[in-house]
């Protein structure tokens, strides 16, 4: 027999109260005139064909055990055409049946495997209770209109015999599945470091109107941008320097733009140094000038048809002009300025602006904290980060983010996969439990998705690369319930 039918017959100790879809009250069966009570778990082929596990409870009621005599409860499966195994005997003594036991046993073994025969004794006034889980040779005709029976009989001492009391009944057809079995994997715990060590670097931006150096907390984005600052001046950031860089819009001269940006750069380290607490000598602060990547980049890609029509002439007066006053008259130029009062409009407002780029570290996890830098922009998290928000239940878009910037991080990909599991993603959880490494844990994970997915070959070839894990023979167990779903539901 292979190794995992082998498996699945030490798992089904531990699930006999989980196994079966159908196994709530319409698997208890009274017999013998109520005097015995079989409560089946698991009756069913293994995975590979090879033998039918049977796990099943028995209980006797204490009235029902007369203390001379012996109950001997024969569970069996047969068809109409004679064909029969025993699965076992259960032989249940009375407390004064201490006599002729070695006639018993040689009764019960003749007919019965010695292996397969059991023997109890029960003190007066108390009940029986037995649990059975074991399998036994499968057979073709198990297939085709066989069935699960129990014989109960007497055995008394004077005279030496025994007789059915009240015999062979039925219990139920084979195989005990009425409906799709409920396929239940158990991931398995990945074990992911996350430490928050290293320096990291924040940029945020605050803008201004034209010709404007004053402080203007409120103008576009500049609030949030201050908000994101706040959050940096915490027990758990270190901030290590606050470099400011300010630019202006190429309106205006170049020498005029100089002094606009370095008034602006000033003002938004006044702004900064009286909001919050950084120390004073991690600043430093300049002007840039002014900022034509915008203009640039816009004239290269945009679609407005006045700008796509005049596209050459535009790049000719960027490229052939090194002087930026000169650069700005000649677009002014062009199509009799319509190119550049779309500039104008569409560009310079977002090219007036002093950025601060903040160099920290973080020295422990807030939640709260790190959404803030998040909803900012996803980039200001590190993977360290995002796999301390995912492991704390981060919303969807924190998951695909997380992905999205740190497609090839290992840790990452095991707790995005995770996530993914949990929301019914399974062929997403199947693609980043395949980033995630090659542990026993992320083949049992890959195996707990493809068991979801009733993919019984995937499922088991995953299962062989875990089968030292422990917690991968409870899915061994789960892929005997695929195996069975796909062969007699289609599923």
């Amino acid at each position: 027999m292979k190794k995992l039918s082998t498996l699945f017959a030490t798992v089904a100790l531990l699930l006999v109260a989980t196994f079966s879809a159908s196994a709530a009250d319409n698997n208890v069966y009274k017999l013998a005139g109520d005097r015995v009570t079989i409560t089946i778990s698991d009756l069913a082929p293994n995975a590979d064909g090879t033998a039918l596990i049977a796990c099943y409870n028995i209980d006797v009621p204490a009235d029902a055990i007369n203390n001379c005599e012996s109950l001997v409860l024969t569970p069996l499966v047969r068809d109409e055409n004679g064909n029969k195994k025993l699965v076992e005997m259960i032989v249940i003594n009375g407390s004064s049946r201490k006599v002729n036991p070695e006639w018993l046993q040689r009764v019960c073994y003749d007919v019965c495997d010695p292996n397969r025969v059991r023997f109890f004794t029960v003190k007066e006034g108390e009940s029986f209770h037995g649990k059975t889980c074991t399998e036994i040779p499968y057979e073709d005709w198990m297939d085709d209109g066989a069935a699960f029976y129990l014989t109960t009989q007497k055995a008394t001492y004077k005279p030496n015999c025994i007789h059915n009391d009240p015999g062979e009944e039925y219990v139920c057809d084979i195989p005990f599945l009425t409906e799709p079995l409920v396929v239940d994997p158990v991931l398995a715990p990945i074990p992911v470091e996350a430490k928050l060590e290293g320096s990291r670097v924040l940029r945020t931006k605050l803008f201004y109107p034209v010709n404007v150096t004053k402080k203007v907390d409120n103008y576009l984005e500049n609030a949030e941008a201050l908000e994101l600052l706040n959050t940096l001046d915490k027990g758990n950031f270190e901030v290590t320097s606050v470099v400011i860089e300010g630019w202006a819009s190429p309106e205006a001269t170049v020498r005029y733009n100089e002094n606009l940006s370095i008034n602006r750069a000033k003002t938004v380290k006044n702004i900064i140094a009286e909001k919050y607490n950084f120390p004073q000598e991690v600043y430093s602060v300049q002007g840039n000038g002014e900022y034509w990547d915008s203009v640039i980049d816009y004239i290269d890609n945009s679609n407005e048809p006045i700008i796509a029509e005049n596209r050459a002439a535009l790049q000719d007066a960027v490229a052939a002009n090194g002087d930026l006053d000169k650069r700005e008259a000649a677009i002014k130029k062009i199509a009799g300025g319509k190119p550049y009062k779309n500039i104008f409009d569409a560009v310079y407002p977002r090219s007036r602006f002093a950025e601060a780029v903040v160099t920290f570290q973080n020295k422990g996890y807030n939640r709260n904290d790190l959404m803030t830098l998040y909803k900012a922009d996803p980039k200001n998290l590190s993977p360290e980060e995002y796999v301390l928000l995912i492991q704390d239940g981060a919303p969807e878009d924190v998951v695909e983010n997380a992905i999205k910037l740190y497609p090839d991080d290992a840790r990452v990909a095991a707790v995005a996969a995770a996530k993914e599991y949990e929301a019914g993603n399974l062929d997403k959880a199947i693609e980043l439990y395949k980033k995630a490494g090659n542990t026993e844990e992320i083949f049992n994970n890959l195996a707990c998705c493809y068991l979801l997915k009733g993919d019984a070959e995937n499922a088991k070839a995953c299962l062989d690369k875990a089968q030292d894990l422990k917690i991968a023979e409870t899915n061994a167990n789960e892929l005997r319930k695929v195996v069975l779903n796909n062969k007699y539901f289609g599923k």
